[in-house]
């Protein structure tokens, strides 16, 4: 993604390296890292490759502490990994999701 299309973001992405498991149906789950974060969706350190449009759901490891479950489906295939896009957000989850993220900013 180029630094043009990053800007047409809705809410930018914080980088940060969040565990996370992941869940494909059909699939163990595994546990792996973020690569990047936002209230929308996040880049997830996976080798395995993904097809656009791959369901899953995601168990992430905030620093708050509290549990994090959201379902996502993949939205496009990095080199560094699926770009997962949060689906079914509730408008609490995303006053969360947004909290989280513009406290790493700050930082």
């Amino acid at each position: 993604m180029t630094a043009s299309q990053a800007d047409l973001r809705r809410y930018p992405r914080v980088r940060v390296a969040w565990r996370v498991i992941v869940e494909i149906p059909g699939g163990r789950p595994v546990m792996r890292e973020t690569v990047d974060f936002g209230p929308y969706g996040a880049k997830i350190r996976l080798e395995q490759r993904l097809p656009e449009g791959t369901s899953a759901r995601l168990r992430f490891s905030t620093p708050d502490r509290r549990p994090l479950e959201l379902y996502a489906i993949v939205r496009r295939a990095d080199a560094d990994g699926p770009v997962f896009g949060f689906v079914s957000l509730t408008h609490a989850d995303l006053l969360r999701l947004t909290a989280l993220v513009d406290s790493h900013r700050s930082a």
